[in-house]
């Protein structure tokens, strides 16, 4: 019989494992034994993390971009654009349909759907939207309001936790400040009040928090912290924390709060958070519809305790695949995934007058970042990763 592996989701976690398994079982998908079918509702990749460096002017469409069937071994049977959009999940019969009430079923089923922005969840973040997270558009319209900035006070507001990616909002800020003092001029930078608001105590783990406040210090952004957005004033042009605490703005740059898919939602699978539940080292599905161990998680769409990163989905993806190589190979062997992410951090932005300053910690679940500095070389390094990326990252090759 032939074995099927069903992943829902084409972005970088579900990519790298269906490039990987249609790698290693090259022989076994032309000789029928095994089949692997990937659905998305989307025909291009586009890579959210560059979203940060839009408004910058630092990336292009065309560096993150790509057509999906350009990144996914044609091995694979890739059904993209509405007739791979997501319509509900059947764990208990092993069935999933798409919108246009196709059925699929599977033996192994690999979630990592992402997750979209909850718009609606803050009442009248909706009139007064400006974020780089939502899509390129919006990174483009945040463009035009940042090239125009000459004065004001601007904040930038993370609704609340979690949210995918979460260092990028302070690496916004950062650059934020260094692309209106080297690029548009001292002048224009002592005229822009910088204002971040982040919902929690702690921004990452000690090392990361410690090497964030003082660039913040020295930089004169100015932070409050466990500051959790409850409401938008656009006429008044406040926001409020759910404390009652109000922050003025002449321009709001907002991350909204973060879900999973509707579909999953109204399929059951999700828990009280909103997310999908999984064990947080093998990463199979337990929760309210039950335990699935041929049901794997990961990715941004995966539980609230499992922090989501970009490199976090990448080192996630490679313990799914090889345990679904295992589950198909019939040895019982179970990797376990230990926590491994990582998150860049940016110093400074690299222009004419300055050196340009980032750095990648990486952490597991039981061993913290040690304390680090921003280099010249990790600028570099961290910009090339963005071109690395689609042609050895999302691959399955490193």
């Amino acid at each position: 019989m032939t074995k099927k592996v069903l992943i829902l989701g084409a972005g970088a976690a579900g990519s790298v494992v269906a490039n990987k398994l249609a790698r290693e079982f090259r022989r076994e998908i032309a000789q029928d034994r095994v089949e692997i079918t990937m659905l998305d509702r989307s025909e291009v990749f586009v890579n959210q993390g560059g979203f940060t460096f839009i408004p910058f002017g630092l990336y292009t469409p065309e560096d993150i971009i790509r057509p999906r069937r350009e990144l996914i071994s044609p091995r694979v049977k890739g059904v993209f654009g509405t007739e791979g959009e997501i319509k509900s999940v059947d764990l208990a019969n092993r069935e999933v349909k798409t919108k246009t009430d196709r059925s699929y079923s599977y033996d192994y089923l690999v979630i990592a759907t992402g997750c979209v922005a909850d718009v609606e969840g803050v009442p009248g973040l909706a009139s007064d939207l400006n974020t780089f997270y939502v899509s390129l558009e919006y990174s483009f319209k945040l463009r035009t309001l940042v090239q125009g900035l000459k004065k004001g006070r601007v904040v930038i507001s993370v609704a609340r936790m979690p949210i995918p990616c979460p260092g990028a909002p302070g690496k916004f800020a950062i650059l934020l400040d260094s692309y209106l003092r080297y690029f548009r001029g001292e002048e224009v930078r002592k005229n822009v009040d910088i204002t971040f608001l982040w919902p929690m105590e702690p921004i990452g783990p000690a090392a990361y928090d410690d090497a964030a406040s003082q660039v913040f210090k020295e930089q004169g952004i100015k932070v409050r912290r466990s500051f959790k957005l409850a409401e938008v004033d656009s006429a008044n042009k406040e926001v409020i924390a759910e404390s009652g605490e109000k922050e003025k703005y002449d321009l709001l740059i907002t991350i909204p709060p973060h879900r999973s898919i509707q579909a999953l939602q109204d399929s059951g699978l999700t828990d009280s958070t909103g997310w999908v539940p999984a064990d947080k080292n093998t990463l199979q599905y337990s929760g309210s519809a039950g335990r699935y161990d041929e049901v794997y998680v990961l990715g941004d769409t995966g539980p609230v305790e499992v922090v989501k990163t970009g490199i976090g989905a990448h080192y996630q993806s490679l313990v799914v695949s090889q345990n679904l190589a295992n589950d198909l190979h019939g040895n019982g062997i179970k990797e376990s995934y230990m926590g491994e992410l990582g998150c860049p951090f940016i110093g400074s932005i690299y222009t004419p007058a300055t050196r340009g300053k980032a750095y990648i910690p990486t952490w597991t679940y039981n061993s913290p970042p040690d304390p680090f500095t921003a280099t010249k070389l990790g600028w570099f390094l961290y910009r090339m990763y963005y071109y690395i990326f689609w042609d050895a990252g999302i691959k399955g090759l490193m």
